[in-house]
């Protein structure tokens, strides 16, 4: 299926339990802006900082998926999008470990091969682990868009809200690199067709 405009661009958006998940909703108001559907999917973290399902449901227009109990949606995401994206998500991801339903759609996610973008909430303290280091560039090995350095992703401070504010959470890198995955994805058309899984990836789509 072509995506002959973004518009028609179907988002799964992955929550993780990280401080900026708190105005995850910005993120999603630039996301709609965009035209894009999104399906927001929340971690067992995410619900336990206080993450409004409620509020997602009226901005989306759909529930909030936290386990297998939510009805399961027919079309298949042609993004996912994992933001903000914790430590603890990026290295189970990379260990392949499935021990949380969002865990589990990921894992599905990354062996099907769906575009996935990542927008890490970390520390720069957490990069001098080099087996952290490691899972990131396992990620990226397997095609996984993990948006730390450059010109298009993070770069993680050790500020704290102890020492004074601290800058709004750059949503707008996420934003962006979706929108370059949907032109990417317009030159070699390839919608995921999630048909032939089973267990809660295809539950969910």
């Amino acid at each position: 299926m072509s995506l002959s405009r973004q518009s028609q661009l179907e988002i799964l958006l992955v929550i993780c339990g990280a401080g900026p998940l708190k105005d995850v909703t910005s993120l999603i108001s630039q996301l709609n802006a965009r035209g894009w559907i999104v399906q927001a999917l929340a971690t067992p973290s995410a619900v336990d900082m206080g993450l409004s399902l409620n509020d997602l449901r009226q901005q989306t227009g759909r529930a909030v998926v936290t386990s297998p109990s939510i009805p399961r949606i027919t079309s298949s995401p042609n993004v996912i999008l994992v933001a903000p994206a914790t430590v603890n998500t990026i290295s189970k991801l990379a260990l392949d470990i499935r021990d949380t339903y969002a865990g589990g759609v990921l894992g599905q996610a990354v062996a099907a091969k769906i575009p996935m973008i990542i927008l890490p909430s970390i520390k720069k303290v957490d990069l001098e682990r080099a087996v952290f280091r490691n899972h990131i560039k396992s990620l990226r090995r397997e095609g996984v868009k993990v948006l730390l350095g450059g010109s298009d992703g993070i770069h993680p401070t050790n500020a704290s809200s102890k020492d004074g504010p601290i800058p709004p959470f750059p949503w707008h890198l996420a934003v962006e690199a979706v929108a370059a995955s949907t032109n990417m994805q317009e030159r070699n058309p390839r919608r995921a067709d999630l048909s032939y899984l089973i267990g809660p990836f295809y539950f969910l789509f």
